[in-house]
């Protein structure tokens, strides 16, 4: 039986960054094609907000950590929590969970984290979907140290 990844769509190729923009990874698509993985894209921010979208951050408040759009301080938690949930319970024998590097959604061990004011406090945090992927025991890792693990 094939191994099943979720893998950010960005990195497919999609165009699902919130500025429009493509940020395929090509080298990590051939090494899962390779190893014969059956791929399952998703993107959270794509889905819940469109494209193009404003960014957002991961922000320490109060309440916890929060994603807020950079200029509207608008908070797109619950949607991504949500979409996060519903993609692992229709996908519950995912094997590897691949996200795109400093994504507030779907980095794995690089999400930028800040303070109310706008200064860094972390770049080693989970993103929302990322921490929900980790939480269910599901192996994750970022794009970018994909092929220095796997």
């Amino acid at each position: 039986m094939r191994k099943k990844i979720a893998l950010s769509a960005c990195l497919a190729g999609k165009n699902c960054r919130y500025n429009g923009e493509l940020k395929g990874n090509p080298e990590v698509v051939a090494h899962l094609e390779k190893e014969g993985y059956e791929i399952i894209e998703f993107c959270p921010e794509d889905t819940c907000f469109g494209t193009p979208r404003e960014a957002m951050d991961l922000i320490q408040t109060d309440e916890g950590i929060k994603a807020l759009t950079k200029f509207s301080n608008e908070d797109r938690t619950l949607p991504v929590v949500e979409y996060a949930e519903r993609f692992f319970t229709k996908h519950p024998d995912i094997d590897l969970f691949v996200g795109k590097a400093r994504s507030p959604s779907c980095g794995v061990c690089t999400a930028l984290l800040y303070d109310e004011e706008g200064n860094l406090l972390s770049d080693t945090e989970a993103g929302i979907m990322a921490a929900e992927a980790q939480a269910r025991d599901i192996e994750a890792v970022d794009d970018e140290n994909l092929t220095k693990s796997h």
